[in-house]
Parts: C-alpha cells; sequence; structure tokens
C-alpha cells in the first residue's frame, strides 16, 4: 500500500516534515499547552491560601486595634494574657514598634497641622478674646471661702511658643470641682512639651490640696505584695464615707513585675522601698511629700501611706540628667523610638497644689518638662501606655446615691460609669474628694 499524504517517509529529510506539518490545513498555529505539573497546583495553592490568611490578617489586625482603644478593659487583659505566656521582654519588643510606628505615622500625618489640643480655651465674661496665636495668661480669680484665699496655681509660660496653643499657660476651673455654692478646688490647663511633635500634649489637673484630699487605694491584685494580704486590705473601691464628697479619681503606678516599687498603705507594708525610686509619701495630715526615697527615709514613720515610682521626672526644681527617649526606667523603648501616652504627679514648692499630668504621644523627657512647667518642683511618673492613664471625673444625681464616672480629662479614653465605685479596680489608684468644712 502506497503512503498517503499524510504519512511520512522516514525517507524524507527533517525539513521537509516540518514544511509539510506547517502546509497541513489541521496545523496548529500555536504550540499545545503544557498541562500544570503537581509543583505548580501546589504553588498555586499555597500563594491562594497566603492571600486569604493576609485578607484575614489584616480584619483580625483592625479588629484588634480597634478593641485595644475602644473596649474599656480589653486592652489589659489581652496584654497580661500575652505576657504570661511569653513573657514580658517580647510584650515590651511589640508594644516599642507599635508606638515607633505610630510615631512616625504621627509626624507626617500632623507636620504641618496646627498644635493639638484637648479643649477650647475659655475666655471669661467681659473678656476680649484672643488673636490667633496668643497665648492667654491665667487670671488667679481669688474667691474668699471660709476664710481662705482660693484659686488657681500662678500662670506659667510656655515652654515652646511654636507649639503652644491659645490655652497653654491658662488654668481653667474645672466642673466636677466646681459645684454649685463651693469655691473650685480642680483647675485644668494644656503644655506641648516638644518642640518637633505639636501633636504632643499633656492635660494637667492642678489639685488644691486646701480644699480637696487625695487618697491612695489598692487594687483587688495590683500591686502584687510580699506576702498575701486579707481581702479587706484590697478593696479597689473608693470608701463609702468619700463617696458624696467623691470628685475624681486617677490612675497609679507600674505593676509590680516592672520594677517592685514599694507601696505601703495605712501603715499596711504590700512592697518594700527602693532606695532610688521616687516616692509619693503621704503624712497623717494629709499633706503630700514627693522625693527619691533615700531622701525620705530618716522620716520614714511620718509617712504611713506611700506609692513608689521609677526615678524622680523632676526633683527641687530640677530635671533628671537620666532622662531621654532611650532610657526604659520610665518605659521608653532602647532605640527612643517608643512616643507614648504617660501619666504623672507633680507637687508645687508650697506643698499646696497637686498636679496630675495626662501626656499623649510624649516621651518621659517631654512628660518632665511639661510638670515643670505647670508649677511641679517635684514629680513622679505614674503608668504608662494607651489603657492605663485616666483621670475621670465623677457625678451623682442626688446625695447619698453611688457616683458614677461621666467624663475624661481628655478625649479617647475608654471608661465604665461604674469604674472605681462601683465595679473594684484590679489596680492601685487615687481619688480626689472635697474636704468637708471643718
Amino acid at each position: 500500500m502506497g503512503l498517503s499524504s499524510t504519512q511520512i517517509d522516514p525517507t524524507t529529510p527533517d525539513s521537509a516534515h516540518v514544511a509539510d506539518e506547517a502546509s497541513s490545513p489541521w496545523a496548529a498555529s500555536t504550540p499545545p499547552k503544557a498541562l500544570p505539573t503537581s509543583s505548580t497546583r501546589r504553588r498555586s495553592r499555597w500563594l491562594r491560601r497566603l492571600g486569604i490568611l493576609a485578607g484575614v490578617g489584616a480584619v483580625a489586625t483592625g479588629a484588634l486595634w480597634y478593641a485595644i482603644h475602644e473596649v474599656p478593659g480589653f486592652a489589659p487583659a489581652v496584654v497580661d494574657g500575652v505576657r504570661s505566656v511569653v513573657g514580658p521582654e517580647p510584650v515590651a519588643w511589640i508594644e516599642d514598634v507599635a508606638y515607633g510606628v505610630a510615631d512616625r505615622v504621627n509626624q507626617v500625618r500632623f507636620g504641618t497641622a496646627p498644635p493639638k489640643t484637648f479643649w477650647e480655651p475659655e475666655v471669661a465674661p467681659g473678656a476680649v478674646a484672643p488673636g490667633e496665636g496668643a497665648v492667654v495668661p491665667a487670671v488667679a480669680a481669688v474667691v474668699e471661702g471660709a476664710g481662705a484665699r482660693v484659686g488657681p496655681p500662678p500662670a506659667f509660660t510656655p515652654p515652646y511658643k511654636g507649639v503652644a496653643t491659645p490655652g497653654d499657660g491658662s488654668w481653667i476651673p474645672m466642673v466636677s470641682g466646681s459645684a454649685e455654692g463651693n469655691a473650685p478646688v480642680l483647675w485644668k490647663s494644656v503644655v506641648h512639651p516638644d518642640p518637633r511633635r505639636g501633636f504632643a500634649a499633656v492635660a494637667v489637673v492642678a489639685i488644691d490640696l486646701e480644699g480637696a484630699d487625695v487618697r491612695l487605694v489598692a487594687g483587688t491584685h495590683e500591686p502584687v505584695s510580699v506576702d498575701k494580704l486579707p481581702e479587706e486590705q484590697r478593696p479597689g473601691l473608693v470608701p463609702r464615707e468619700h463617696a458624696d464628697d467623691l470628685l475624681a479619681a486617677f490612675n497609679g503606678g507600674f505593676k509590680a513585675m516592672h520594677g517592685h516599687y514599694g507601696m505601703m498603705l495605712d501603715g499596711v507594708s504590700f512592697l518594700p522601698p527602693r532606695g532610688r525610686a521616687c516616692t509619693i509619701a503621704f503624712d497623717r495630715e494629709g499633706k503630700v511629700r514627693i522625693r527619691t526615697w533615700s531622701k525620705l527615709k530618716e522620716h520614714a514613720a511620718d509617712f504611713p501611706t506611700y506609692r513608689q515610682t521609677p526615678p524622680c521626672l523632676v526633683e527641687q526644681g530640677t530635671l533628671n540628667t537620666a532622662l531621654s527617649e532611650s532610657n526604659r526606667d520610665w518605659g521608653a523603648t532602647v532605640s527612643g523610638e517608643t512616643i507614648i501616652r504617660r501619666s504623672a504627679l507633680g507637687v508645687d514648692e508650697s506643698g499646696r497644689f497637686l498636679f496630675y499630668g495626662l501626656g499623649e504621644a510624649v516621651s518621659s523627657q517631654a512628660m518632665a518638662r511639661a510638670m515643670k512647667a505647670a508649677g511641679a518642683r517635684d514629680a513622679a511618673q505614674l503608668d504608662v501606655n494607651h489603657a492605663y492613664p485616666r483621670f475621670l471625673m465623677f457625678s451623682r444625681n442626688a446625695p447619698g446615691e453611688t457616683p458614677v464616672a461621666a467624663a475624661s480629662l481628655i478625649p479617647d479614653v475608654s471608661f465604665k460609669p461604674t469604674e472605681y465605685a462601683t465595679d473594684p479596680a484590679p489596680r492601685d489608684f487615687f481619688y480626689v474628694a472635697r474636704r468637708k468644712a471643718r
């Protein structure tokens, strides 16, 4: 049988075979696609899985960020849970990285924006509104109450004019400390202590100790004590006898595991004092001193209550020489990138005014500058990071009713109305109560 036109003659050269195939009407215009190999299929499956995982991770990260910043109690629970499993160092590293990224984003986002404000400056009735960019001095109004002069601390000069707002250096009476028929005992102001960051701001409350008492309360769990103490010494609540006079409450210091700083309450020791620690000490009349423990220990018997913190930010009017953004003693990252929420407590030279500071996006050094500018001769840093620092104002509908937390000193602080007065706090805190007439 002869060869058909589609059969290949083994004697024909290869080039002829190619030409014959190309001229055939059934010849393919392109080479046939190769079937995917098993390795290609596996790679494709892994890419799809990674894409799904990345999407889920992005959603979970967003949800976690929202929960940490908006759900009361969520952030402390998450951080403490992770810390108990992996230890404090990895958690500290994560916090450092997160705050470092946030700081760089804020510098780009707010680089040319006006300095941050927590509230609009208030102008007294009949006064002329200040021009744009003006610095308003505090008007030290004198009110005669029970024969004593009452009013705010002296006006202060903002440390950096370039980032100051009209409210910097001006003291405003707070509603919580200005009940009808009573002279104000709480005043607030704002300080911008970082010349490179207009978004770094510290809200300061001046507490007039002539008209208010400040007391320390142990948390139900913190600070963890050397010896187990009975539950009645860890109430975590404002005492009932001070409920009607409660004005405000604010956070205490570090957890015991972060420095093992000392604490004593009404003569009961929770943790022994450390010599280099800054000490907020209360004498038997309620007067407050803030100094390094080594400067106070000679008179330790005079202070039945104290709470210790990292080394003093300010002592006898001088900033701590070790302050920097890279010192871990005050909760800063080694790389100097942790610009975080911080709190502090200071006292003026006369001992009459106690200053509570709550700062956003500040270093320990900037916090010290703010406290000194506001009038603190001695100052100690309290707790840090987003979830813990807070200054809450309280109100009540009628005498005898349990007070409720009604407002925060600054925005973006998550809290429950029942904190400190109804729900026991796991960590130590301070409260402010109006002094009864004597």
